[in-house]
């Protein structure tokens, strides 16, 4: 059984990973939730190491090409710039994020776990959510790498987390421990 501690990052890198509170129609979104934050996992046999977690926009945002409307259509309110991209804010990415997004990171090893692409070292994990009354699945999506810096130190980079539109693809059902 691993023993999680969270635990302030100690890397200059990894506390300047910050989000700054953002307005979406005239309601002020905190997103001090998705600050890098760091955890210690006791994996046995006298292993421990080091988690740091570092989130993504896409965790509260989505594509404008997700967005379904044209882009002269969305307001200069609803669009997050963080220099890199710009992306339309999304209410229900937001509100999960808030709501199931730590607990997962921090459940990561008691989770099934596939490759959701198997191009590039991409990771992803669910968790079945009620969203009015129907079923749906909260995913995950996270490349994992050592800190080449750092002995007993792993980089845990969270893509995205979304609810899935659609049914799962058959490796992902294939992968087994879904629910």
């Amino acid at each position: 059984m691993s023993k999680f501690e969270i635990q302030v990052p100690d890397s200059v890198e990894h506390t300047a990973h910050r989000f700054q509170s953002i307005d979406y129609h005239g309601s002020t979104w905190d997103l001090s939730h998705l600050d890098s934050f760091a955890f210690k996992c006791d994996l046995g046999a006298h292993c421990k190491v080091v988690v740091v977690v570092m989130l993504s926009c896409h965790c509260f945002s989505r594509s404008f090409a997700r967005d379904g409307r044209a882009r002269a259509e969305i307001r200069d309110t609803e669009i997050y710039d963080d220099g890199r991209e710009q992306r339309v804010l999304d209410p229900a990415r937001y509100t999960l994020s808030k709501l199931l997004l730590r607990n997962l990171v921090m459940t990561l090893c008691n989770r099934p776990i596939v490759i959701a692409d198997e191009r590039q070292p991409n990771f992803m994990t669910m968790q079945q959510v009620n969203v009015d009354g129907k079923a749906s699945l909260y995913a995950v999506f996270f490349e994992v790498e050592k800190n080449k810096a750092r002995r007993h130190r792993l980089i845990l980079r969270i893509q995205s987390a979304y609810l899935l539109e659609r049914e799962l693809t058959k490796r992902q059902r294939q992968a087994g421990g879904w629910p």
